[in-house]
């Protein structure tokens, strides 16, 4: 198999799970704890996605495929989330953190005794799996879910049964009366805490979108190491594979090494 049929298979294989991950965008709910839920499909699907990427980036090292991979994501992603200027600007951004995640795994790769695979693919998938964040949020800011609470001037009712979730946890028991009596006092309770935070809140509710998006892409960043690690170990499972196949072969060279003489 020639070099060329091999960068076909790759980006043919990045394009179909781009094509997956955004086809599942659709299914995307929200809940009262964490804000939103994600199928498990759809998070494997974007573990395989960025292990393909940065498994790529480690053997071709190239930045020209930087912005094929780019183009075979960012149009799947405009395709199913709209041709809108933010879109286009949350592709240029993957397409700038890919170009830094070839780069670390060019420069993780040259000029090394033993091939480090593990270290290539961890420098490269931080790029990766970040500049996905960055495409999520800027798709959340411009989400239904956002936008009706900025026209609502109101938390979605998820908020509210969140909080009454939580009366029901630490003011439930220390309610004396009936069942019937304590479902009342909770909701009353929940309604109440739940109208007097909406009017603390409605002057913001103007910045909404915004302050939450960038909110979710903290979140977001405060998790990437599980992503990481887990398309990392993916990756080098990709490796062997490629390797045992003989797709690969890992051959010993010479090679120069620079040196400080005093």
């Amino acid at each position: 198999m020639t070099r060329n049929i091999k960068l076909a298979v790759w980006h043919g294989l990045v394009a179909l799970f781009a094509w997956r991950l955004w086809l599942f965008s659709g299914t995307v709910s929200f809940n009262s704890v964490i804000g939103f839920d994600l199928s498990l499909p759809a998070v494997l699907i974007f573990i395989l996605l960025c292990s393909f990427i940065a498994t790529g980036y480690v053997l071709f090292q190239e930045k020209r495929w930087a912005l094929a991979v780019s183009a075979a994501v960012g149009l799947t992603f405009l395709a199913y989330l709209g041709w809108t200027w933010l879109n286009i600007l949350a592709v240029i951004g993957f397409w700038l953190f890919n170009v830094y995640a070839v780069s670390n795994a060019k420069s993780n790769m040259h000029g090394r005794i033993r091939l480090n695979v593990r270290l290539a693919l961890l420098s490269s998938l931080y790029p990766v799996v970040i500049g996905f964040f960055l495409m999520f949020s800027f798709a959340a800011y411009q989400s239904d879910i956002l936008n009706d609470i900025k026209k609502s001037q109101r938390l979605p009712s998820q908020a509210q049964e969140a909080i009454r979730q939580f009366a029901k946890e630490f003011v439930g028991p220390r309610i004396e009366g009936t069942q019937k009596e304590k479902e009342t006092a909770i909701n009353q309770v929940s309604n109440e805490t739940f109208n007097e935070i909406n009017r603390f809140l409605k002057p913001f509710f103007t910045s909404a979108p915004p302050v939450l998006a960038f909110t979710l892409f903290l979140i977001l960043l405060g998790v990437s190491w599980i992503f990481v690690w887990l398309s990392m170990l993916t990756g080098l499972l990709i490796f062997f594979i490629l390797k045992k196949s003989n797709f690969i072969r890992v051959e010993k060279k010479q090679v120069e090494a620079e040196t400080i003489i005093i």
